[in-house]
Formats: C-alpha cells, structure tokens, sequence
C-alpha cells in the first residue's frame, strides 16, 4: 500500500534568507508546503514567493511566543510567562494573525504555530474552532509531544469534533524519525534556509538528487494539507 509525506516547511516569512531556501528546497527538492508568519520580517517576501509558485500547500504559521517561555533546544514552547495570560486574550491575537493572513489571499490549508505553542489544550481548543469557522481542513497534532495517551486523546477529540484532519504520524525533522515507519499519511517537519548552518543541512538534505526516486520506489507520495 503507497503512503503519502507531506514535507512541510516551517518558518516561512521569517527572513528572506529562509524565503529563498523554502523555495528551492520545493522546486529543486521535496517540500510540497510551507507554513506562513502573518507577520514576519519577510512575510511580503514570502507571499511573492508563494504566489510565484502556486504548486506549494500553504498554511497559516503562529505566532504565539510572546506569552511562553522558549527552550530552544528542545525547539518548543514550555509554560506561559508569568503572570500568565488570559485565553481570551490569546484568542483575540490568534484571529488577529489569522485575519491579517486571510488577507494575502493564499488559501490555507492547515494551522499551527512556531515552537508548538498552539499544542497547550486550552489553545488548541480556540486553534481548532477558528480553523473550522474559516474553512481550513487540518491543525498540526504531533503524538511525539504527548506520550502519555490520556494527554493526546482529548486533543485528537477536539480535532474530530470540528471535523479537522491531521496526519496520522508526525516526524519531526530529517535527524529524529524516519519515512520508512508504518504511517497512512505522514508530516515530515523541515526548517530549510540560508543564513544559519543547520538551515543549510536541512537545505540540502530536503534536495537530495536521489531523494525523488527513493520515494517513488517506496511508493511514498508527495503530498499536501489538501490532500487529506
């Protein structure tokens, strides 16, 4: 039975040395989609890019950090500031982005968020409302942060219950999972770009020359959000 990968690239619209890797890393590699600041340094840039390439899947990036605290060697959001912020309050910003995105006209095909900040529950639940009342079909859910399922379930319940997709199976970067497990349809979570070293690797690994044909001959299939 063929799988489908969809190889999505985070950080869109952050520079425009990460706009320009994003870009080759789809026409010369294997990134289908791209998830999207409304407001980054270069989201004008991005957009430009994007609509020069209208076979890219597209999907609205937040950008929530301002009210979390950063590990950023885990890569992740890991408690509120104190004090911390109301729900309300961070509903208000999440559909402010989200209109501010609207407005480029792009098309959104999925949601989620830098440093996974939209995974707290009590976001998740506003994230996933406001992606069902715009129309978008999926929000990003990786297992791999929830291994207890007690944790997991509920958010998976509240993506069932606004009747959102997700791929069964998240690998979170080229160095920690592998496109050979057992999946239906899996996310393959990549950070190409120019400008920082570890972009640059992840560059190179997304546009393998024999990287194509390894996935044809697996039967995996390139895919989108959209797909789903």
């Amino acid at each position: 039975m063929s799988k489908k990968l969809i190889v999505n690239a985070d950080d869109m619209g952050l520079r425009e040395s990460v706009n320009r890797g994003i870009v080759v890393a789809h026409r010369n590699g294997v990134v289908t989609s791209v998830s999207l600041f409304a407001e980054g340094e270069a989201t004008a840039d991005a957009v430009a890019k994007i609509k020069e390439n209208p076979s890219l899947g597209v999907g609205l990036h937040l950008n929530l950090d301002k009210y979390f605290t950063i590990d950023h060697h885990k890569g992740s959001a890991v408690g509120f500031i104190s004090p911390a912020p109301s729900i309300d309050e961070i509903k208000q910003e999440i559909l402010r982005q989200f209109d501010v995105y609207l407005s480029f006209d792009l098309g959104c095909d999925h949601i989620d968020s830098h440093h996974h900040a939209h995974l707290e529950p009590g976001i998740f639940k506003v994230v996933c409302e406001a992606a069902a009342s715009r129309g978008v079909k999926a929000v990003r859910l990786p297992h791999k942060f929830f291994p207890d399922y007690k944790e997991y379930e509920p958010l998976k319940n509240t993506l069932d219950f606004n009747n959102l997709k997700y791929p069964d199976h998240c690998i979170e970067g080229w160095y920690w999972g592998n496109v050979d497990e057992n999946y239906h349809v899996a996310e393959l979570l990549t950070h190409p770009g120019y400008g920082e070293l570890w972009r640059e690797a992840e560059l190179a690994h997304c546009c393998q020359p024999q990287l194509k044909q390894y996935f044809l001959d697996q039967r995996i299939e390139l895919s989108k959000f959209s797909d789903l």
